[in-house]
């Protein structure tokens, strides 16, 4: 109220700073904000611009574990007994005491301290005679290279890579826990060792992403050295492959891939996948409903709503089986009506971004009806990169290329292990064996 009051007595020009520092700051909000709301940002990313839903009820949904979900109860059985109980009074010194109740506990618990054994190992190097074979005994679980055995390396990935430990809070988790002093030098050096002997894995890795018919592709930023670098990540039904490169061009692509890749690629609309012309391409469509959102008008709006209509058209559609037939001939009607959309929608100024957004890749955005198996979006890709995204969060940057190698390894075998539900503890350990212990 003072400032309108005042108008009349403040000259034009000091008005006219106002106004523009006024426009200058409004635009610099909008430009932050663009940083979390924008189209190529999933909405799971920006928790904090959902509404406050803490302490509301549903009125017509009950809590708890869903209908028909079997409780499960963890089945504890004792060891040892311990009898906690005494014949003296604390407060009096009596002995005159009786049992008032007898409370009867079952618990699990570590002992208060886990100490390392040091183990001197008498490896015996085999020759045949006969047919010059040279071995190593198959029970050997020692590594013929470093100071700490296999159970170390295995605590010490998993702290780094599940728990997302960084190596300085990893050394005083050593040190307070176990007794075992590891500087976090030497905890650096234990990844690396683990990291080479994963080589084999990870390569496999990426044979089994270079000859699979359907992989998910997503990218993100990560600086190294203090540079723009990109994380790309590789998903398919069964693998996770993560590679570190300090570009976001489609020579990440022919290196992984190959120029000559026939498979079916799910991504955004980044033009670097253009570069995949023997691929079939399936555009991500929640790229697409995620930009429509945006638009204001009600023309955007109504675009909005039918966009959203034929998204919903293709989960029903690929909801129940049809024949290679059905699917091409779905394939031609969708895309003629896309087509027709886009063509009817380009008369609005304001729409032209989104019409030529898609109109660019207009052949690919139902490639999911075409082909089974393949689904409308890219979250399969986002899923598997949300790990790396938090990881940058916690360390900020790589430090070295030796730990971008290091993370880009075995960050992929980790994630390969749990997609595929399997002991990821005995999956390393087993590998680390192989590798480490035998010639």
């Amino acid at each position: 109220m003072d400032l309108i009051s005042n108008i009349d007595n403040m000259e034009k020009e000091e008005l006219k700073t106002i106004i523009f520092k006024l426009m200058n700051d409004i635009e610099q909000l909008k430009n932050e904000l663009a940083k979390y709301k924008n189209p190529n940002t999933p909405p799971s990313a920006n928790k904090h611009l959902k509404p406050n839903t803490q302490g509301l009820k549903s009125e017509d949904k009950k809590r708890g574990a869903p209908k028909g979900h079997k409780g499960t109860t963890r089945i504890q059985i004792p060891i040892r007994k311990e009898v906690i109980n005494s014949h003296i009074c604390p407060n009096c010194k009596s002995s005159h005491v009786v049992d008032k109740q007898i409370l009867k506990r079952v618990v699990e618990d570590v002992s208060d301290e886990v100490k390392p054994e040091i183990v001197e190992s008498e490896i015996h190097k085999k020759e045949c005679k006969n047919c010059g074979h040279v071995f190593i005994p198959e029970h050997n679980t020692t590594p013929l290279i470093g100071k700490f055995g296999i159970n170390i390396m295995v605590l010490v990935v998993f702290i780094k890579f599940m728990l997302r430990g960084v190596l300085r809070k990893s050394s005083t988790f050593f040190d307070k826990n176990f007794t075992l002093k590891m500087t976090p030098a030497t905890i650096n050096t234990i990844i690396k060792r683990v990291a080479d002997a994963s080589e084999i894995e990870y390569n496999a890795i990426k044979y089994r992403i270079k000859i699979a018919k359907i992989v998910y592709i997503d990218e993100t930023s990560f600086s190294v050295l203090g540079k723009k670098w990109w994380v790309w990540v590789f998903r398919t039904e069964h693998d996770i492959l993560l590679v570190i490169r300090p570009s976001r061009g489609n020579n990440v692509l022919e290196e992984i891939l190959g120029k000559d890749y026939t498979g079916t690629v799910i991504c955004d609309c980044w033009r670097a996948y253009n570069y995949l012309s023997n691929a079939q391409l399936q555009r991500c469509w929640a790229h697409l409903i995620r930009k429509s959102k945006l638009l204001e008008t009600i023309a955007g709006k109504n675009f909005h709503k039918k966009l959203k209509r034929l998204f919903k058209e293709i989960k029903q559609f690929n909801s129940s089986k049809h024949t290679e037939l059905e699917r091409t001939e779905k394939y031609e009607i969708m895309t003629k009506e896309l087509n027709k959309l886009i063509k009817y929608y380009s008369k609005y100024d304001d729409l032209m971004p989104v019409v030529k957004y898609i109109n660019f890749n207009l052949e690919n955005w139902f490639t999911c009806i075409k082909i089974e198996g393949v689904e409308p979006t890219n979250n399969f890709a986002e899923q598997a990169i949300r790990e790396t995204v938090v990881v940058r969060k916690i360390i900020g940057a790589f430090r070295s290329e030796s730990g971008k190698d290091n993370y880009e390894i075995l960050a992929s075998l980790m994630a390969t292990w749990q997609l595929k539900d399997v002991d990821i503890k005995a999956e390393l350990k087993q590998m680390l064996i192989k590798n480490l212990c035998f010639c």
